[in-house]
């Protein structure tokens, strides 16, 4: 009884040593869980500062059509003053045309004869004056004519330069929107990037968690396979009736089978696989249909934890297709999230978040291209 007595003592206090021979595995996983949760709350940073600059994209992409619009429209006006201008100066030209045919005639017939005579017929001073005063309104008639024509042209030529300063205006602030857009979508690549590389670092960490879990759970095990086989041994070895070796043996391994826990039990909690990068700026043709948070039964948060009442601007998709998190095109819709997923999208199928129900059913179901934005 002594004896028996002694052994389990030396177990109880193998397993004691074992106990306290593990706080710095214990410090290190409290080490990684703390870096997971940098790196989640680091990738939840990130993807807010995604969905700002998305906003703004599309808001330039708004301002560029806008722009285009009134620059083609402004480019029709031009042409159309340009032909008013042209048709001003020909009539312009025909009246001046006009006039010196009409100061010839003057010279080479009797006209001015007729005009003497005519003021010499006046029966006074002030009769003559009169005749005069009409004969110079009849001449000017024509000069004024001519003046308005002019005067009209030069109003035209103005119009036209006014214009073109308009739209010179109109083309520089197109670049500058244009510069501004393919900067913010450097951003948002870099910013894409960077969230990949926290996700990448944060699958690492979780491989590392699930290894030093599993680390530790080993040496434990084979702690209480030694402790438990000395303990046998030394049992076998103090009894007062000697065996054979062979049966120590055999009861010794028959005491750690029976007391040694199973591998399986040992085995750490499953792995969380990392998806392989994908291919950035490839297309992928879709169809796509439209709902709204707003319909019954259906949650205001995606399965990555986006608020659609916040950012709605989310598509669901297949990760095997598009990978969770990547920014995508959609053709004649703009930048989206896609953020979320679906028991009903397989392959090449999303759903588009829209803010209203109205303009979900609007949308209906559409075959679609998308690219992939992540560089």
């Amino acid at each position: 009884m002594k004896k028996r007595l002694v052994s389990l003592a030396v177990i109880g206090l193998t397993f004691l040593q074992l106990n306290n021979a593990q706080p710095a595995s214990a410090e290190s996983l409290d080490t990684i869980k703390d870096q997971q949760e940098q790196t989640e709350k680091e990738i939840q940073s990130l993807q807010e500062n995604v969905n700002t600059v998305i906003e703004e994209v599309n808001t330039l992409n708004e301002t560029l059509v806008t722009l285009e619009e009134t620059i083609t429209e402004k480019e029709t006006d031009i042409e159309n003053t340009e032909k008013e201008i042209l048709n001003q100066e020909e009539i312009v030209a025909a009246r001046l045309e006009q006039a010196s045919e009409r100061l010839h005639s003057l010279q080479v017939n009797e006209m001015s004869q007729n005009i003497v005579l005519t003021l010499l017929e006046s029966e006074s001073i002030s009769d003559m004056f009169n005749r005069a005063l009409v004969l110079m309104r009849l001449t000017d008639a024509g000069n004024e004519q001519i003046e308005l024509a002019e005067e009209e042209a030069q109003k035209l030529v103005a119009l036209k330069e006014q214009l073109v300063d308009s739209r010179v205006e109109l083309q520089g602030q197109q670049e500058e929107a244009v510069a501004q857009k393919d900067e913010l979508d450097d951003k948002v690549a870099s910013l894409q990037t960077m969230i990949m590389e926290n996700q990448s670092e944060l699958s690492s960490l979780v491989q590392r968690e699930a290894e030093e879990v599993s680390r530790i759970e080993e040496a434990r095990r084979a702690a209480r396979e030694e402790a438990v086989l000395a303990a046998a041994e030394r049992e076998a070895g103090e009894q007062e009736v000697s065996t054979s070796s062979s049966d120590k043996q055999a009861k010794a391994e028959q005491t750690v089978k029976t007391s040694a826990p199973k591998k399986a039990e040992s085995k750490p909690a499953s792995k969380k696989e990392s998806k392989p990068a994908q291919t950035s700026g490839r297309t992928v043709r879709v169809q796509a249909t439209g709902y709204s948070t707003q319909q019954p039964g259906l949650s205001s948060h995606t399965y990555m934890g986006i608020d659609l009442r916040v950012n709605p601007r989310v598509i669901a998709v297949d990760p095997s297709v598009i990978p969770l998190g990547s920014m995508v095109e959609v053709e004649g819709m703009g930048v989206y999230i896609a953020g979320d997923t679906g028991g009903a999208i397989h392959g090449n199928i999303i759903d588009i978040h829209f803010k209203t129900v109205a303009e979900a059913l609007q949308w209906g179901r559409r075959n679609v291209t998308v690219r992939i934005l992540n560089k």
